[in-house]
């Protein structure tokens, strides 16, 4: 602009650019093709046969796809192809087999001597195939079976070439394998055939009397959508596996009947007309041979077909004057034009305007299919819905960064009631997966958008373009769209360029962890918050009584829910009950809580007897049959049993050294800048559990520990596990990245374990005094076996090999068997202490299994005092009690506590947490609901506290591919190498914790590792 305002361009002595010159425009060829044949089952057998089309292809410089079906019966050749027109024609004479005659003059159509030969080429391959696989070659019987377009286009209607072996070369997921060859073939008719039933459908559609004649489109609904037959029957498919399913559903409508049907090319309505005459009592099955190509090609838009034909390249739609009366080589340079009629069939979803055009950007939001957006509709919307997904229009969005908090909570609220109206049926179940994951998402953005500073107000950054569905890509001018996308050949591209290594990265999957999936995010969410509400992290000394060490959480209300198993499925509500949850077994105590509606199936309390038809949300009958997706859930009065902790709970804070760090890439796993690359080394007491499991929640290691660090709730990781009633180390991370490396250290064998043990009897400290451990030990057998190791008194030990089998899981008890899992341990005598007849002894177990050590010793004779469960007497001081303090414990807590305390933040209504109290065990059956409610050890009755202690642990972090990288580093060896260039170990770290009273005199020891 001038000063003055003027828009008047300044002169320039520049010229002006010159415009980009336009595409070239080349005409291609098309041909569609199929034939249903037999051909192998064997893969490498069929690889002959791809081979030898990809040659083909490959030399005449073709794109397209090709299918070819493993099957010995009803399967064959599926493809379409493009091209220049004489290497087209040559494709179709390759196909059709060698000329008559089996001269050296080149076939009719091709002049071209290199055309020649690469048609002997594959003609001698594919009968090498034929022999081989004890098959007829794979030849193509008439020109006729060719159905041709030609199309003037800049760019190739197809991004590459793409053979492919499959087990069906139309898929139907298995639903139509009854149909065999010689079913097929059947009931054809001609265009003309065709034409001619047409016009006398119509005619009795006139009068009124065409009720015994059913025409029928095989398509997809998409394609019936923007083109089709008058008064044909559309059965409203997304694929072509849905419609054996439409043909039983309507089998009843088309007994009796005469059914005229029809597709694109024929191939479906091959083996659907073979499958009604099966399946049905139609009197005639009769399909349109060469399906709507064929037909458009003899008729045009002057037939009874309107709109356009649906194609497989990048055309989406073809007019049907747009076709050419073609001859079997695709003559067509003499074919005058013929006179456009073409018709609009196709409506916009939203404005219910004229439109038959599929976009790249207008596909369903919810599953993707193309839908039908005009241009003026388009501009105005950010996605879009298809008629199948019409009633989720004002609520489930893709991109949900453009809502603002109450909109999101109103789009859940909207999806949550469609969830009620679905809650019932098996015809239901993908809709309500799919409206879950959606509403799993949109907490997820409602937790997210609430903790920062969005509020009520939309985000100013979200861009006003709407990207791509397919590609992602904003600018896209809809070219990625759909199989034959020309996106494909950019990435292919791309992997070319790539190297192996990247190449195999990005084929791979990648999947979220079980932890970073939405759904398990939003439960860690959802626990974190019921955590803070309940005050149930805390440090060992809140609710811990001084005079009996006892800690003894008082009890809260809380909702537990649990998602149907697998093997729930199609069992009663009240089954599933009674044998899963122990404290249900009990057929009164269960009816009194569905009495009061603290048992939910869905949200919907469930109840004894059935309680009103479908529709009723009042209550759903106990005899209700589990389906997937289902979610039963419970509200209870929680106890927690009580557990025995010091003052405060002895902690060590150990950074990992910075080589560590960066070997294993932790900063770039990590998503937190003040991430704490440190392990957390717990001394564990026994009776308490490592993690939130069964009973107990606040009584936990973790939850206790975090209390007392100050750590945010369900941030500390345990690295591996301990039992409750054993103490020691246990190795604990803030860091997810870290608990995973120190997790597969252990899991790895790159860990040393010693514990100490007191064991009943007197131990043998060398071979020579073994006979105590002859005496008491089972005798070997084929796979168990104990033997001495070290070379005098000062190194000896026990090695015992004995294979542990988990005999009974409910229980969690092992057993040494032959069928058991190989598990090695070594025992060495540390003292023995002849007043109470217990020696002290080393373990250090070389594998991994559960119990291992306390099964070992039992199976060696010299059960681990106090282990009840392995054969060791119970001699713990003051055992009964200390099960009484605990059942006093349990009183004090509940009547400490009140409803208005105890309700939580998950919805539970007052009147529930009163209810739930009333009908607690704990609460109100005194002591005998106590020991109904809690096994003997839980109640420190004994078993709670064991004789085994980990006192210490070594782990070994090698380098990523060491013994690779070692045997590189070999290789080149030269006088500039070192040791620590050759060493695969970046460092060893010893963690270690206090010894229990009991095992003082092992400090005087010098407890080396074997």
């Amino acid at each position: 602009k001038s000063e003055a305002g003027s828009t008047k361009p300044m002169a320039s002595s520049t010229q002006p650019e010159q415009p980009a010159p336009s595409p070239q425009v080349h005409t291609q060829s098309v041909i569609l093709f199929y034939k249903y044949a037999p051909l192998s089952d064997d893969e490498t057998k069929m690889g002959l046969l791809r081979d030898a089309l990809e040659a083909l292809c490959a030399s005449l410089k073709l794109t397209g796809r090709i299918l070819l079906g493993m099957s010995t019966d009803a399967e064959g050749i599926n493809g379409t192809l493009a091209g220049r027109k004489e290497d087209v024609v040559a494709c179709t004479l390759a196909l059709l087999g060698r000329a008559s005659g089996g001269g050296s003059r080149p076939p009719d159509g091709v002049t071209n001597e290199a055309h020649q030969s690469i048609l002997e080429a594959f003609w001698q391959q594919s009968e090498e195939f034929a022999r081989v696989a004890s098959v007829p070659p794979l030849y193509l019987e008439t020109p006729e079976d060719f159905k041709w377009s030609t199309v003037q286009s800049s760019e190739p209607l197809f991004p590459d070439l793409n053979i492919k072996l499959v087990k069906e070369i139309i898929s139907t997921g298995g639903k139509l394998s009854s149909v065999k060859l010689e079913d097929t073939r059947k009931g054809y008719l001609t265009p003309e055939e065709w034409h001619e039933e047409m016009r006398k459908l119509g005619e009795s559609a006139k009068g009124g009397s065409n009720n015994d004649t059913i025409l029928i489109d095989c398509r997809n609904h998409k394609e019936y959508e923007i083109g089709h037959f008058e008064g044909a029957l559309d059965p409203n498919t997304k694929t072509f596996e849905q419609f054996p399913r439409w043909v039983g559903q309507n089998k009843s409508g088309l007994e009796g009947k005469n059914v005229l049907m029809y597709c694109t090319g024929g191939i479906r309505c091959e083996k659907a007309s073979a499958f009604i005459r099966q399946v049905t009592g139609a009197v005639s099955v009769r399909h349109l041979k060469g399906g709507i190509h064929k037909y458009l090609d003899q008729y045009g838009a002057d037939g009874t077909f309107h709109g356009k034909n649906f194609v497989f390249d990048r055309r989406v739609g073809a007019e049907a004057s747009s076709h050419v009366v073609g001859k079997g080589t695709g003559d067509d340079s003499n074919v005058e034009p013929m006179e456009t009629s073409d018709t609009v069939v196709g409506h916009c979803l939203y404005c219910k305007g004229p439109y038959d055009t599929f976009t790249p950007d207008g596909v369903c939001t919810v599953c993707r299919e193309p839908t039908l957006v005009c241009d003026a509709c388009r501009s105005g919307l950010r996605e879009f819905h298809c008629s199948d997904h019409e009633y989720l229009r004002s609520c489930y969005f893709t991109d949900l960064s453009a809502y603002s908090v109450d909109e999101l909570q109103s789009q859940l609220e909207e999806l949550e009631q469609h969830l009620e109206r679905m809650a019932v049926g098996k015809r239901f179940k993908q809709k309500r997966k799919t409206i879950n994951r959606q509403c799993d998402r949109v907490r997820g953005a409602i937790v997210r958008f609430s903790s920062g500073s969005k509020g009520n107000v939309t985000l100013t950054s979200v861009p006003d373009e709407k990207n791509c569905r397919n590609c992602g890509n904003a600018s896209c001018d809809g070219n990625c769209w759909g199989f034959h996308g020309l996106g494909r050949k950019e990435k292919l591209a791309d992997e070319k360029t790539v190297g192996a290594k990247d190449l195999q990265t990005k084929r791979t999957r990648n999947r979220a962890s079980a932890n970073q999936r939405s759904s398990k995010v939003l439960q860690r969410e959802r626990d974190v918050e019921e955590i803070r509400a309940l005050g149930l992290s805390a440090p060992p000394s809140t609710h811990r009584n001084a005079n009996t060490s006892l800690r003894c959480p008082p009890p809260c209300t809380r909702l537990l829910q649990s998602s149907v198993k697998g093997k729930w499925c199609g069992k009663t509500v009240q089954d599933v009950l009674r044998s899963e949850f122990a404290d249900l077994a009990d057929n009164e105590y269960t009816s009194q809580l569905m009495a009061k509606g603290l048992i939910q199936l869905n949200g919907v309390p469930v109840r004894c007897e059935a309680v009103g038809l479908d529709g009723d949300r009042t209550g759903i009958s106990a005899s209700t049959v589990l389906k997937n997706m289902d979610v039963v859930s419970r509200v209870v009065d929680w106890h927690e049993p009580p557990v025995m902790v010091p003052e405060s709970i002895s902690i060590e804070k150990i950074e990992l050294p910075g080589n560590v760090v960066e070997e294993y890439n932790l900063r770039d796993s990590s998503t937190d800048d003040d991430t704490s690359f440190a392990v957390f080394c717990c001394d564990k007491p026994d009776t308490v559990p490592v993690h939130p499991a069964g009973p107990y929640l606040s009584n936990t290691l973790t939850m206790m520990v975090e209390g007392q660090e100050g750590l945010e709730p369900r941030s500390l990781r345990p690295c591996h596990r301990l039992d409750r009633c054993t103490s020691g180390l246990t190795i604990c991370a803030t860091s997810p990245a870290v608990a995973r490396l120190v997790q597969g250290r252990m899991e790895g064998g790159a860990v040393k374990k010693l514990y100490v043990a007191r064991v009943c009897g007197s131990f043998p400290s060398w071979e020579d005094s073994s006979d105590g451990l002859r005496a008491n030990a089972i005798a070997p057998s084929a796979e168990s076996s104990w033997t001495w190791g070290g070379n005098d008194t000062d190194s000896a030990y026990v090695e015992v090999n004995a294979p542990i089998e988990n005999i009974d899981p409910i229980n969690g008890i092992r057993a040494v068997r032959d069928s058991g899992k190989p598990s090695k341990s070594r025992f060495r005598l540390i003292s023995y202490d002849e007043s109470t007849n217990s020696s002290l002894v080393a373990c250090y177990p070389v594998t991994g299994r559960g119990h291992q050590l306390r099964v070992h010793l039992q199976h060696v004779g010299f059960p681990i005092r106090n282990d009840c469960q392995y054969g060791g007497n119970d001699t713990a001081a003051g055992t009964g009690s200390l099960k009484d303090a605990a059942h006093r414990a349990i009183g004090d807590a509940s009547k400490a506590s009140s409803v208005s305390a105890t309700t939580s933040t998950n919805g539970i209504q007052e009147n529930q947490a009163k209810a739930a109290k009333e009908v607690c065990r704990c609460c109100n059956g005194r002591e005998e609901g106590v020991i109904s409610s809690f096994s003997s050890a839980q109640l420190l009755g004994g078993g709670h506290a064991i004789d085994l202690h980990a006192y210490r642990y070594q782990v070994t972090f090698e380098r990523k591919n060491s013994k690779r990288k070692r045997k590189k580093l070999e290789k080149e060896s030269t006088d500039t190498n070192t040791a620590d260039d050759l060493s695969s170990t970046l460092a060893t770290l010893e963690f270690s914790t206090n010894l229990p009273k009991w095992a003082q005199l092992c400090k005087n020891v010098d407890l080396s590792w074997l």
